[in-house]
């Protein structure tokens, strides 16, 4: 009777009985390999949960991604899938074949699912941060996730906590949860259709199942049918709208092409140069810099012949160079502010009192790379964070290292942590004395990641170089207020009211314009500063409206030349194009000392130069070439170059005009291999004999 009514309650409570288990699709227990078609779902399950985090992705770039055509919209999605599919096929396959070894086999005790599905989890839980990682990082560079994001794994502390500062941390962790949730719950149910009530499958079965299941797998992995090559992330570029073609990708390809696979780069990359070199290379440069004899043309002479410039002063001025952080042409009034505020009044009355260049960039969208372009005249090489490794650490013949040898005490000041991209290391073994840093001051002066606000560390400065007595000096400043997490001081200055759209980013950007403008001002109304000449620029550009993968709002920053002794032209405007490696040769013109010039740049101030006026920049795998009223992109890794009228980066003359956009294309390869060339090369070795330079070969 108790047996009855139980089978009766089951009855009415599922509203009827459950067929038997032991089949599947109709076929046979024997037939079926459960573990198999667990890896396949997996597969298709992960693909779906990418689509959602692409989703996700587009709705956080909604103000830009609304301006696409539905129809590219839906096919960003559809190319992908192929993506998506890649990732989840890596990651299946793997789990796939632990599924069926021997004493670990799925569906045979309950302690091997509980296993297989705690490292499921895990490999998702994974896979998903990098997702929300990307969500920020893609707004940010205009790039998915990729090496980039390595940059700071050595000083993980302050990176955490800018990271804290600047980003709803705790929302997006608690999204990706739910995300991750909903999928442990999918697969939860997807097993239980598959495992439970049947017996687990054989040995042989899943041998059987093996080669067929892991060449779908391997199919999905590889991206494509053609032999040639896998993926690459070039297919994801279908469309004329770079937002779409970049949605596309998949940030756990583009950070494992990057941060693992192509750490083998340096090889593979040294054949690209050898392509490079094979269309012009190094006599192309050398034509196109006017400068035969120069360190461009370092070969494996015993005496390296640069380009040397007589001159002499016998009263050369100090040299102040201040480096402000994302101070961006995009934001300056005086010359391309793109916002509806005055954001930069302190910087736009210095103009009328200097020189500035209005047609400059910066030599990548990186701080560090704003540093060493800066300061030794070299291209930025992407592929390797010179300021960390072996090469940053050689003496390269840096601006401060020309100054040191004629006597100048040389600083370096910044608002952090000195050895954060290992900026004290790179400074002092190329020519800097002595770096003063967050580590100087009182830890109750920080204000959060970046140590001390800008004009804290200008006050310090001016302390600092005041009391040099007579002594000569150079000091380069590195200001850090206008970055993310944007924490601003409590002093007196026009804010912008906190109901703005990114209102403490714009008043970051105006208290570092009002730190700036008072620093100036101290140092003029101070005879300790007399004889002084002051070199303000940025770091990188301020993005807006980005449009290209290379975009220019990224480079575009201004040089500012001041004078506290008003010897040079007051309110004068240059046009000249120019960037950061012809700050050094620009520098030393205005000092007016011989000096050999080992740098890819020139004097900007100097008209009597037959040289063709360039501005170079690169960011990971794109190097960027701007020369008269064009702006070429050249592209490694074989996607094809780009070539755009200035006023008009809609055409690309690669299809229209390629007659015009090759040579270009070429020269900004054949600048990039030069400076990666020059990198694997003996440096001269340095010292003042007589007061003139000898040059001696050092290294093997």
């Amino acid at each position: 009777m108790g047996y009855q009514l139980d089978f009766t309650f089951r009855f009415l409570h599922h509203g009827r009985m459950k067929k038997p288990r032991d089949s599947l699709f109709g076929l046979r227990p024997g037939y079926i390999s459960l573990p198999a078609l667990y890896a396949l779902a997996m597969a298709g399950v992960l693909t779906l949960f990418f689509e959602l985090w692409r989703f996700i992705l587009m709705v956080r770039l909604w103000d830009r991604a609304s301006e696409l055509p539905g129809w590219v919209l839906f096919k960003s999605f559809l190319v992908g899938a192929r993506f998506d599919l890649v990732i989840a096929c890596y990651l299946t396959v793997f789990l796939y074949v632990l599924s069926i070894i021997p004493g670990l086999e799925i569906t045979r005790r309950k302690w091997t699912l509980s296993f297989h599905t705690g490292l499921l989890s895990v490999v998702a839980a994974v896979i998903f941060l990098m997702h929300m990682v990307d969500l920020e990082f893609y707004s940010f560079f205009n790039s998915r996730l990729n090496g980039v994001a390595l940059t700071w794994r050595e000083t993980p502390g302050m990176a955490l906590s800018m990271i804290w500062d600047m980003f709803p941390v705790v929302w997006y962790l608690l999204m990706t949860a739910v995300i991750l949730i909903g999928f442990i719950l999918i697969m939860g149910r997807i097993r239980r259709w598959l495992f439970d009530g049947r017996a687990g499958s054989s040995i042989r079965v899943n041998l059987i199942y093996l080669p067929v299941v892991t060449a779908i797998l391997f199919v999905g992995a590889r991206g494509r049918l053609a032999d040639k090559s896998p993926i690459r992330s070039g297919v994801a570029y279908f469309s004329e709208y770079d937002l779409a073609n970049q949605m596309a990708l998949n940030p756990a390809f583009t950070f494992w092409r990057d941060a693992i696979y192509d750490a083998r780069d340096k090889e593979q990359l040294a054949k690209m140069m050898a392509t490079v070199q094979s269309t012009g290379g190094e006599p192309l440069v050398r034509r196109l810099l006017g400068m035969p004899d120069s360190l461009i043309n370092r070969t494996d002479q015993k005496i390296c012949r640069p380009v040397r410039f007589e001159k002499q002063n016998e009263d050369p001025p100090n040299v102040m160079i201040v480096m402000m952080e994302s101070f961006g042409s995009t934001k300056l009034g005086a010359l391309d502010n793109r916002f509806p505020w005055d954001l930069s009044p302190c910087f736009d009355s210095l103009v009328e009192e200097g020189i500035l260049f209005t047609n400059f960039y910066s030599a990548g969208m990186h701080t560090y790379s704003g540093v060493f372009s800066t300061l030794t005249g070299s291209p930025h090489q992407f592929t390797e964070l010179v300021m960390k490794q072996v090469p940053g650490q050689t003496h390269f013949r840096s601006l401060a290292a020309v100054l040191k040898d004629y006597g100048y005490n040389t600083w370096f000041f910044t608002t952090h942590d000195p050895h954060f991209d290992n900026m004290q290391g790179f400074a002092m073994s190329n020519g800097i004395n002595r770096v003063v840093s967050s580590l100087d001051f009182d830890p109750d002066e920080w204000i959060g990641t970046w140590g001390v606000p800008d004009h804290v560390l200008f006050d310090r400065v001016v302390e600092v170089l005041g009391n040099e007595n007579h002594d000569r000096w150079f000091a380069m400043l590195l200001s850090t207020s206008n970055h993310g997490p944007w924490k601003v001081p409590d002093v007196p200055f026009a804010r912008i009211a906190d109901t703005a759209d990114k209102a403490d980013e714009l008043n970051a950007f105006k208290y570092s314009d009002w730190s700036l403008g008072r620093l100036v001002r101290r140092m003029q109304n101070d005879p300790a500063f007399s004889n002084t000449l002051i070199f303000i620029t940025a770091d990188n550009g301020t993005p807006y409206g980005q449009t290209l993968d290379l975009d220019l709002t990224y480079f575009q920053i201004p040089l500012l030349i001041l004078d506290t002794d008003n010897r040079i032209p007051a309110g004068l405007r240059v046009d000249r194009l120019g960037g950061q490696l012809d700050i050094l040769a620009t520098v030393m013109g205005q000092v007016r000392l011989d000096y050999d010039n080992y740098s890819f740049g020139h004097d900007l101030l100097d008209s009597s130069l037959e040289i063709t006026d360039y501005a170079q920049f690169s960011e990971w795998y794109r190097v960027g070439y701007i020369e008269g009223d064009y702006y070429a992109i050249y592209r490694l890794r074989g996607q094809q170059g780009s070539c755009y009228r200035l006023d008009d980066l809609t055409d690309d003359l690669v299809v229209s005009n390629p007659a015009v956009a090759t040579p270009l294309i070429d020269k900004a390869a054949a600048i990039f291999r030069t400076g990666w060339e020059n990198m694997r090369r003996p440096v001269p070795d340095h010292s003042l004999v007589d007061g003139h330079t000898v040059n001696v070969l050092s290294g093997p």
